[in-house]
């Protein structure tokens, strides 16, 4: 018989250090996801009883478990409505009455930075080393800190205006404030220019790998170079292995990462599930309400 753990704080914290990149984030997506749990001691594990949504991260922690049956435990366990799953491979389009209603494929890249020179000496590093340069040129320094003031929601809302966002990104983003608030090894990395917050990241720590699950800047010219640069100094300093930098996304985020010389180390496959009647119920009562 499968065994699928609640977590506590504490707990939730140990099976996140032996994590390898952001998807093994659990003290964060529990707040954003839902109740946090862990099957098999392998794959985490989130329930929201109040949408009904399942998320299933099949990313293993330890050993391996077979993917479709954690699946399939976990649906009999919880009865939700729908389920969101990260995999490192591609799952069956039908998984008994669930219908695979949305996929997207992705990459996640790191930085090996026993590897990396952080001085930016030498001809390979020479475009890296203009735009550093003229950051610092332009005045921008960075604190580091733990606390949201209303600059950050400001650069937050600015980044909803103008990008296109799912439902857990709006759900992650809403947690960032509990996330520092409940755990002790978040931190923001907040980058400003004359005395005007402009930038900053969400950091965190896993066994070998510090992590950046989330960015949020406004247009100022190499900016994202600036930040990287100093987190890549930060992890070399404190002994880590990876700079985790995240999924791809889009080309252009891809190719920014790609000139920081990060390496695609995992790749994502993120399929939404329906149950058979409820993508139908949904759009009926959708109906219903434009109509009153």
């Amino acid at each position: 018989m499968a065994i699928i753990k609640r977590l506590t704080k504490n707990t939730l914290v140990l099976y996140q250090q032996l994590g390898h990149f952001d998807e093994h984030l659990a003290s964060f997506y529990s707040l954003a996801f839902g109740e946090p749990y862990v099957y098999e001691d392998t794959y985490l594990v989130y329930y929201d009883r109040f949408s009904k949504i399942l998320y299933l991260s099949l990313f293993e922690l330890n050993g391996y478990e077979d993917k479709l049956q954690c699946v399939e435990t976990n649906v009999k366990l919880f009865e939700p409505e729908e389920i969101v799953i990260t995999s490192p491979e591609k799952l069956q389009t039908d998984i008994g009455d669930f219908h695979c209603a949305n996929i997207n494929f992705d990459r996640d890249y790191q930085i090996y930075l026993p590897k990396f020179n952080e001085t930016l000496e030498g001809n390979a590093y020479k475009h890296l080393r203009y735009r550093v340069r003229n950051a610092i040129k332009r005045g921008y320094y960075l604190e580091i800190g733990r606390k949201m003031t209303p600059a950050h929601y400001h650069l937050i809302a600015c980044h909803e205006a103008t990008k296109k966002c799912d439902l857990w990104d709006s759900q992650l983003y809403l947690g960032i404030r509990d996330y520092l608030k409940h755990f002790a090894s978040p931190l923001l990395f907040n980058v400003f220019s004359n005395k005007m917050l402009i930038g900053f990241d969400v950091v965190d720590f896993l066994k070998d790998t510090m992590t950046i699950p989330l960015g949020f800047y406004l247009e100022y010219p190499s900016l994202a170079d600036f930040t990287l640069f100093r987190e890549i100094a930060y992890a070399k300093e404190k002994g880590y292995t990876w700079l985790d930098l995240g999924w791809a996304c889009n080309p252009g985020v891809e190719s920014f990462k790609k000139k920081w010389m990060a390496e695609p180390k995992f790749e994502i496959w993120t399929q939404e599930y329906v149950k058979t009647g409820v993508e139908d119920r949904k759009i009926l009562e959708s109906e219903c309400l434009y109509r009153k």
